[in-house]
């Protein structure tokens, strides 16, 4: 309701300084001495509808603030008096409609409203900026002067009939001269008193009060010196207003309202940004639409010669022009943004920025420079680190612009769910300190990067499981190649084994038996066929020595102990054995076959140095062999085995292999 019936009085007051301008251009034009050193053209007709629509944001915001109150007043009251002075200036002067009488009484009104009753508001509103109300009780003594100097004024214009007053002479009574001569006095002392508080809270103030007031402060010194300044210059050329004595009051009048919207937009005097931000953006939007379609409409139609229908010219330039507008909407939004936010929506535009890069980036790669790059433009800072802790591996950084110069100034740590996922670090420059609005700053980044350093964060562990899967499974097919190569290389072994150690003596035999059958029998037949029977069981036992190798029996029958001894002991092997007591027991098939495959394929080194060590430590049973060379064996066959059975081996040692492979702790079994 307020804020309706303030921009009610906004709306009525640019109306009627309209019909001023009119008024005034019908009887002088409008850049001549008199319009504006006597009228104040364009400086008065600028500064009061500026100030009725500054009051009226600042009741649209705060409707009971008695500065926006004020503000709307001035505006409206002298836009009254602004046409009531020219239109009695047209009629007693120019000839203008209307009787003379009714010119009188309009003079009379602009004089009652005028510059007098407008001052007086300024020193109230002077004294009560910026929160609306005084530094103290003593202060409304100022007030009650300033008032009462106007009162003295507008009682000096009572005394005086409406219908015969003339606004270029005022011909007081005596009463009307002293109540005259009291009140414009009382009003310098009201507005120097103003501007004097003014200045006194001016110094009392800090941080962006301060701030706030010093743009308010320089309005009020401006329109008191102006001020006294017209009450000096009238008394020396005889109470003549001439534009050398009331310019300088034109002008600080006009800028007034602009120093109050640079302190609103710039500092958040009455927290009005939004507001204007909006008023901006629709103004832009509504200036562009309409000028953009009267001109493609304007275009088009004299490009055609209007032979076409108007409706599908009036289609197509509102389909141009709202094509057109979503380009410039990003434009328009951020010089809204820079008009109410000022240096404050540099790091809002970077967040909204960094926000719309921030669906583009799913990779830790391209996400952090984007979230290291947003945090230094946010806070201005010399340079920029954001950190991703990823489980199981280092952490990844980047920064910008590049190299840091050393350890960040601030650490923001960012979070999500209670767990910490990196950080984000920005160092200043020299001489210049994280602001507390900065630090808020970036945990707000902070936050809002949280979900995407979680989901870089699984991503990047995830590719390093891949890269580990990857890894596992190369070396699993490594392992199947080489295990097929070594089933092939035992094949070609124990085919060459047989046809050396068995079929050497087979092959012979057929002839050999038909030999005999045709010699028949006798001593020598007898003496060939034991021969042949020497020969077959040499057969039969390279053929079992052999199968021994491929598995022997007497370790599934008795055990990694006695099949170890008699491996030694078949062979002629001069190498050591030495297994302690706690060893010489019956272990898984697996873990024994392993362990025996180990120890023959280091026995075929044929080294006569070697020794081995069988030993159960805990629950992994321990197999070490001393004296073997490195490079005489297949290690990688035996490291197969080993990992095979979930056993670990050690290579430190160029002479010694150890090997280590948990057991399930058992029942010693006799043997």
């Amino acid at each position: 309701m307020y804020a309706r019936v303030a921009w009610v009085l906004t709306a009525l007051t640019a109306l009627i300084a309209a019909a001023d301008v009119w008024v005034t251009s019908t009887y002088r034009p409008l850049l001549s001495e008199e319009a504006v050193a006597l009228h104040g053209f364009p400086f008065v007709t600028g500064a009061v509808v500026g100030c009725a629509a500054m009051g009226a944001l600042i009741v649209a915001r705060w409707a009971r603030h008695p500065i926006g109150w004020m503000l709307c007043l001035i505006g409206f009251t002298a836009s009254i008096s602004l046409l009531a002075e020219a239109y009695g200036i047209w009629v007693l002067t120019a000839d203008g409609p209307g009787p003379r009488s009714l010119g009188g009484t309009s003079s009379w009104i602009a004089a009652l409203l005028g510059g007098q009753l407008s001052l007086a508001a300024l020193a109230i509103v002077f004294l009560v900026a910026p929160d609306g109300h005084f530094q103290s009780r003593r202060w409304r003594a100022v007030a009650v002067v300033t008032l009462l100097g106007y009162g003295a004024y507008a009682g000096s214009l009572l005394t005086l009939p409406p219908t015969e007053f003339q606004i270029d002479r005022e011909n007081f009574g005596p009463i009307g001269s002293l109540l005259s001569s009291a009140g414009l006095p009382l009003l310098a002392v009201g507005l120097l008193a103003a501007m004097v508080a003014m200045v006194r809270r001016l110094r009392r103030s800090r941080g962006e009060q301060r701030r706030q007031l010093r743009l308010i402060a320089v309005s009020a010194v401006l329109v008191a010196l102006s001020f006294v300044y017209l009450v000096v210059a009238q008394s020396l050329n005889g109470n003549r207003q001439t534009w050398i004595s009331s310019l300088p009051l034109f002008v600080s009048f006009l800028c007034l309202p602009f120093l109050f919207a640079v302190a609103v937009l710039r500092y958040r005097l009455f927290d009005l940004d939004l507001i204007i931000n909006r008023a901006v953006v629709v103004a832009l939007g509504t200036i562009f639409a309409g000028v953009g379609y009267a001109g493609l409409v304007l275009a088009v139609a004299g490009l055609v010669n209007t032979r076409t229908d108007g409706f599908w010219v009036s289609l197509l330039a509102t389909a141009l022009v709202a094509v057109a507008f979503q380009p410039l909407r990003r434009w328009v939004v951020r010089l809204a943004n820079r008009l109410a936010y000022g240096a404050r929506a540099l790091p809002y535009e970077a967040l909204s920025d960094f926000s719309r890069r921030l669906a583009e980036t799913p990779t830790a790669a391209s996400l952090l420079p984007a979230v290291a790059e947003a945090a230094g433009r946010a806070v201005s800072a010399q340079s920029s680190t954001a950190v991703l802790q990823v489980p199981g591996s280092a952490g990844i950084s980047r920064t910008w612009p590049g190299r840091p110069d050393g350890p960040s100034e601030c650490e923001v740590p960012v979070r999500h769910g209670g767990e910490t996922l990196g950080s984000i670090g920005v160092t200043m420059p020299k001489g210049r300190r994280l602001r507390t609005a900065d630090e808020q700053l970036l945990h707000d980044l902070a936050d809002q990067t949280a979900l995407a350093f979680r989901n870089a964060a699984m991503e990047s562990e995830l590719a390093a499981h891949v890269v580990a899967l990857d890894r596992t499974n190369g070396a699993l097919a490594e392992s199947r190649r080489r295990l097929l190569a070594a089933d092939d290389a035992t094949r070609r072994q124990l085919e060459s084994a047989i046809s050396r150690e068995v079929l050497s003596h087979l092959e012979p035999m057929p002839e050999r038996l038909r030999t005999l059958r045709v010699a028949g029998s006798g001593i020598a037949a007898s003496a060939e066929l034991q021969r042949l029977v020497s020969e077959t069981n040499a057969a039969l036992e390279s053929l079992r020595e052999l199968t021994h190798g491929v598995f022997p029996t007497q370790l599934a029958r008795s055990g990694l102990s006695r099949a170890l001894r008699s491996h030694l002991a078949r062979n002629g092997l001069a190498a050591g054995l030495q297994i302690e007591p706690s060893a010489d027991r019956r272990f898984p098939a697996r873990v024994e076959a392993a362990v025996y495959f180990c120890c023959v394929e280091v026995l075929r080194a044929g080294s006569t140095a070697a020794r081995i060590d069988l030993e159960l430590a805990r629950q992994d049973l321990v197999l070490q062999v001393h004296g073997v060379a490195r490079g005489d064996i297949d290690v990688q066959s035996i490291i197969d085995r080993v990992e095979a059975v979930g056993g670990t081996p050690s290579l430190d040692d160029p002479l010694v292999l150890s090997v280590s492979i948990p057991v399930a702790i058992e029942t010693p079994t006799p043997v």
